[in-house]
């Protein structure tokens, strides 16, 4: 063959193989569209982005160690999994929650899907994740202010619609009823809630700053008013709100929801007596011994909740790849048996589980029946 013939011949086969890596590169780059349902292809390995906005700072960080130490318990169970989290802090109050919010958002502006922890994080981020398409999993979010039939929120926590007939049940009892908690969302919403339940019942409500609680609640004016019961809407900041009670002088009974349920609740003798309501679970569901014997405390109800939401989620990533409206629409009517107990998804995404009561009784949690 002549020098010229295969120096062409040489040529050709360069150029071919150049555009077959090209072809390959090309092909390699096109990530799948998150926002159309079905567009998975087989041969490429996905990745489904999951934004996590958990309280990492402020007066319930002890709560959002708990949720992490479950969301990665979760990760560790499925080490091939298309989730890739997105961790933020979503801190102890709406300002913090919002300002992760923002930054996550411009930091992933395609974002697919959310964990919002806390009923002022879910309704900060709510109204940007609906209008965006983002499926959005709420949890620890008793009070959701969702005002949109199209979007793609999933709530794992029973709403205050679903708790507060239990607690007004035991209120009802009562007739003069005071009322202390938190400044945010979750005991507005409470409120509203048990002044339709138990009208004319409620004679005071203090809502205090939990990061400053010293200055912010007023004990006298409870004190003033003589309650015959006082409800705490109170989260990780109860048991020192029991003992401020207590140090008043006030030995009125005290009733609580799910959300003051602490193992610390347990060192104090102040909280002897406190009443509250809290999910039944499923204490024989091997979560539970799994979480004491890697952290050498018991698991509450959030821990529970946030390894359920995650070990369902990681199921539909696997069923539905990074299709949004299969994970949403994934949860819709839906029942499992997790940590939580035996829970049902409605056709909108709510979920409904067993709502019992329980009593601190001779330094220990026990079931309390009205």
């Amino acid at each position: 063959m002549r020098k010229g013939s295969i120096l062409v011949f040489i040529s050709v086969i360069i150029i071919i193989i150049g555009l077959i890596t090209l072809f390959s590169l090309t092909h390699a780059i096109i990530p799948n569209k998150v926002n159309e349902p079905g567009n998975i292809n087989s041969h490429i390995k996905s990745e489904l982005p999951v934004g996590i906005l958990v309280m990492q700072s402020g007066f319930i960080l002890d709560i959002g160690v708990e949720y992490s130490r479950a969301f990665e318990m979760v990760r560790q169970d499925y080490p091939d999994s298309i989730i890739m989290p997105i961790t933020m802090d979503g801190g102890s109050n709406a300002s913090v929650a919002s300002y992760s919010w923002k930054k996550m958002i411009s930091d992933n502006p395609n974002l697919p899907l959310v964990v919002t922890v806390a009923s002022w994080t879910t309704n900060v981020v709510y109204p940007g994740a609906a209008k965006s398409g983002i499926v959005q999993l709420a949890l620890g979010s008793a009070v959701v202010n969702r005002s949109r039939s199209s979007d793609h929120l999933i709530r794992f926590t029973p709403g205050v619609e679903q708790e507060s007939p239990l607690l007004a049940a035991y209120l009802n009892r009562f007739n003069r009823i005071a009322i202390i908690g938190g400044d945010n969302d979750y005991s507005r919403g409470y409120i509203s809630a048990l002044e339709s339940l138990i009208p004319g019942k409620i004679i005071e409500t203090q809502l205090y700053n939990p990061d400053n609680l010293d200055s912010t609640l007023n004990i006298s004016i409870i004190k003033k008013n003589n309650p015959d019961v006082i409800l705490l809407l109170s989260v990780s900041e109860g048991g020192k709100v029991i003992e401020i009670i207590r140090n008043a002088g006030i030995n009125t009974a005290l009733v609580g929801t799910r959300v003051i349920e602490r193992n610390s609740l347990l060192e104090s003798k102040e909280t002897e007596g406190l009443i509250f309501t809290t999910p039944a679970l499923n204490r024989s569901h091997p979560f539970f011994k799994r979480y004491f014997y890697k952290y050498r405390e018991n698991a509450t109800f959030y821990g529970a909740e946030g390894f359920d939401a995650m070990t369902t989620l990681y199921a539909a990533a696997a069923e539905c790849g990074v299709s949004q409206y299969c994970i949403s629409g994934w949860y819709k009517n839906r029942s499992f048996d997790g940590a939580l107990g035996s829970v049902r998804f409605d056709d909108k995404g709510v979920a409904f589980y067993p709502i019992t009561m329980k009593i601190i009784r001779n330094g220990r949690f026990e079931n309390y029946s009205l």
